[in-house]
């Protein structure tokens, strides 16, 4: 019985010590080493969770970079709006004005692209196989070519948006199309052909030939801008002197941009003519030209004072059409020349004979 209840309390004192082993460590500890160890264990979970919050909170932006986010996101929206009423609103309006406008589709009609180079390119290899003596024969010929380029450039280079716009929309002739990217080849092509011969020519002209040649065709269209202003505003005044006996005196005079009292200088080949005291005259004034040509014309019988020197005289009544204000100046003989010629014309299109019917064309 002894042995046996020794054997079993050495047993108990064997599964003790193994359930011990089981336990987590901080049970097996004495009770005030274990709450001393939880309190620290917490202190510094709550420490460490204080930095990390600290770390990770946002703190406000300055005033000056919100302002700056706010224009940002403002522009962004206006311009995302612009190409929204762009694309929603003005394309479909402008498709819808291709297709009800018949003259578009009349002036596709009337396109051909299938046009030929420039004749000053021949004109070029001729004088290049000629072989001039002097040096600035070629360069100059080669000026000429390019200049000769340019206007058909600048053609392919207005018309190629619109065609590639109404060949996606399916409005544009295929036909139409394939010309357009041929005569665009053609045209590269001729482009760089100039541009390697300027170089032959002279090393580094390549790059500038054509920009030389379009200041001189700049300036060759200012001057024939200027000219055909000049003859819009030009103006030529006949008058004709018919005497009683029948002889006839013509005299010319030129002014510019006529409208009320304007001066006409009579020519230098008229200053010396004599008209009688009493004659018919009758005078026409012929102003701009092409379609901005309007003549206008009146009839008088003068009668001029033998005893006065100089007098002014005015030739037309009617306020539509022409009146002129002239002064004569009597001669030595009796008979008297014409020294000063005012002009006016009515202001509102008060036209007879040819001026009236262009008008009625161009309203037409």
């Amino acid at each position: 019985s002894l042995s046996l209840s020794l054997s079993l309390s050495l047993e108990g004192a064997a599964l003790q010590s193994c359930e011990q082993l089981r336990r987590p460590l901080f049970l097996c500890r004495p009770p005030s080493l274990s709450l001393s160890l939880s309190r620290t264990y917490t202190e510094r979970h709550t420490e460490r969770q204080r930095h990390r919050h600290r770390h990770t909170r946002f703190e406000p932006l300055p005033g000056g970079t919100m302002l700056f986010l706010a224009a940002v996101l403002a522009l962004t929206t206006a311009l995302l709006c612009y190409a929204g009423y762009i694309f929603l609103i003005v394309d479909r309006r402008q498709a819808k004005q291709v297709l009800e406008n018949p003259e578009i589709f009349g002036a596709l009609d009337d396109k051909d692209y299938d046009f030929e180079l420039p004749a000053e390119i021949d004109d070029y290899e001729k004088l290049r196989e000629a072989a001039p003596t002097d040096k600035r024969a070629l360069p100059v010929a080669l000026l000429k070519r390019a200049m000769a380029d340019i206007p058909r450039i600048e053609q392919l280079e207005k018309d190629h948006p619109r065609m590639a716009r109404l060949f996606n929309r399916g409005l544009l002739p295929f036909g139409l199309w394939e010309q357009l990217l041929e005569a665009e080849a053609m045209m590269d092509a001729e482009v760089h052909e100039v541009q390697a011969e300027a170089e032959k020519l002279h090393k580094g002209w390549g790059q500038g030939v054509f920009s030389q040649a379009y200041q001189m065709l700049r300036q060759q269209r200012e001057e024939e801008m200027r000219t055909s202003q000049l003859k819009r505003e030009a103006a030529t005044l006949k008058l004709t002197f018919t005497k009683l006996s029948g002889g006839v005196v013509e005299m010319t005079a030129d002014g510019r941009n006529v409208t009320q009292q304007t001066m006409m200088v009579l020519r230098k080949e008229y200053q010396g003519e004599e008209i009688a005291f009493k004659c018919d005259v009758r005078a026409e004034l012929v102003s701009g030209c092409g379609d901005t040509e309007r003549t206008h014309s009146c009839t008088h019988e003068l009668t001029l004072d033998k005893d006065q020197e100089k007098q002014w005289k005015q030739l037309g009544q009617d306020p539509l059409g022409l009146r002129l204000q002239v002064k004569f100046v009597r001669r030595s003989n009796g008979r008297f020349s014409v020294a000063d010629i005012r002009a006016t014309v009515p202001m509102d299109g008060g036209l007879n004979g040819v001026a009236k019917d262009a008008d009625d064309d161009k309203n037409k």
